[in-house]
């Protein structure tokens, strides 16, 4: 087996300057997610299909059977099953070709969000990062180990697929296992960082997506003084619902405080589990102007919780959070706010001791000469629909989410091939050489 790893890795090595370039060529196709909001669907619909048909053909040129089909028109998943020639284990290595969209091009260099340049040792352009460079990077491992002319005892499952940008997994991922496609262990490609880059990731955080609703009193603006004033007559006239959902608003920023101590993890940093007021939207209705009391308040929120907890336990100390804080307002404690959960992305969850979590470290440090380090997941990702089917998974990625979803989105040219490297080993030794 050491023979065999060594000369994989030499292979990779030579193999560079074509990993870089089908990077840089895959980031220049468009694959933004059609369902992402703000964005004209007719416009982006097909860039994930055209993204896997490149990749298609990538596949069957060293001997994958290729599967591309799809839930709905133009969604397009790809699955490239590499057969076992022995009683090996069976590995997923699973990655999304959707992006978000990239904002305005001016805010990018070289004018252009999907440039797919390389410069300074890094290939910019949007999907770069989350996550083009972790699907070249398992395919391209694969291929390595198939030009050296080794085969696997255990089946290799590739998987490119749509929708995780928007929660649709049932298009995805989801519906790959649905499809058949299930294996002893799986590794997603998302990156890894921050805080450490190439960490092995078992866990993710849990996710919500919360809004909160008041209501208020509409009276013309001229009254606030009786609003505001001692002596005002107060909510016989009128009351101000942007100025009630700013008190809700501060007393979550309070519960959020208590977070910082209260939920914690040995796999994630200190105080990253928030509750973080996104959008807030108040005014009359039917005219956004401040010649009338606002009559209405809504806050939207993005909520990370701890992988231990559950969601009954999360949702309960919030909305019981929310009643408290509202008794203290005689508006609102007679007019309580209104709490609705949009949106629950659950937490992934895999052993630090489970064996492809092993299986991945040794890789990381014989690909890599550096020991291997374990973080929590800041963000979600498909992990937690394989786990959920009973596959174990675990995360391991190039690149880092600070830097995706922004302009200039990139990933590092060493991580790249790092990658590509660590998911080589990964596979000969997890489902072994005939």
């Amino acid at each position: 087996m050491q023979a065999a790893r060594k000369k994989v890795l030499h292979t990779i090595d030579g193999m560079k300057d074509e990993i870089v370039q089908c990077c840089s060529d895959l980031v220049k196709i468009p694959s933004v997610d059609p369902l992402y909001p703000g964005i004209v669907q007719k416009d982006f619909l097909g860039g994930e299909k055209r993204c896997n048909e490149f990749l298609k053909s990538i596949m069957e040129e060293f001997g994958c059977e290729t599967d591309m089909f799809e839930k709905e028109p133009y969604r397009t998943n790809l699955v490239g099953l590499l057969r076992g020639e022995g009683k090996g284990r069976s590995l997923i290595l699973n990655g999304h070709i959707d992006t978000v969209p990239w904002g305005r091009s001016e805010d990018w260099m070289w004018n252009d969000p999907v440039s797919g340049k390389v410069f300074d040792g890094k290939i910019y352009g949007r999907g770069s990062c989350d996550m083009k460079s972790g699907i070249v990077a398992m395919i391209k491992a694969i291929e390595a180990i198939k030009k050296c002319g080794y085969d696997l005892k255990g089946d290799v499952i590739l998987e490119s697929v749509v929708g995780e940008e928007m929660e649709s997994h049932h298009l995805g991922t989801s519906a790959t296992v649905k499809k058949g496609y299930r294996a002893d262990a799986a590794i997603v490609t998302e990156p890894s960082a921050p805080p450490i880059s190439l960490a092995i990731v078992p866990v993710t955080s849990g996710f919500l997506y919360m809004t909160l609703d008041v209501i208020g009193k509409a009276v013309h603006c001229s009254m606030r003084r009786e609003l505001v004033r001692a002596g005002g007559k107060g909510s016989q006239v009128g009351v101000n619902a942007v100025e009630k959902g700013v008190k809700m608003l501060l007393a979550l920023q309070e519960l959020e405080t208590q977070w910082g101590i209260s939920k914690t993890h040995p796999l994630f940093r200190p105080g990253h589990f928030t509750i973080h007021p996104g959008v807030v939207i108040g005014g009359p209705h039917g005219v956004l102007v401040p010649f009338i009391i606002s009559e209405f308040c809504t806050i939207h929120y993005a909520v990370w919780y701890p992988p231990d907890e559950t969601y009954e336990s999360v949702t309960r100390e919030i909305e019981d959070y929310v009643r408290s804080a509202a008794q203290l307002d005689p508006w609102l404690r007679d007019h309580p706010p209104k709490v609705e959960w949009k949106l629950h992305w659950p937490p992934s969850k895999t052993e630090v001791d489970d064996p492809i979590c092993k299986t991945l470290a040794s890789a990381h440090e014989n690909a890599t000469g550096l020991p291997a380090q374990y973080q929590g997941f800041c963000a979600t990702c498909d992990a937690t629909f394989l786990n959920e089917q009973g596959i174990p998974t675990v995360i391991y990625g190039p690149g880092d989410l600070s830097v995706a979803h922004g302009p200039n989105e990139y990933v590092p040219v060493d991580e790249l091939i790092d990658a590509t490297r660590t998911y080589a080993l990964t596979a000969l030794d997890w489902c072994g050489v005939k």
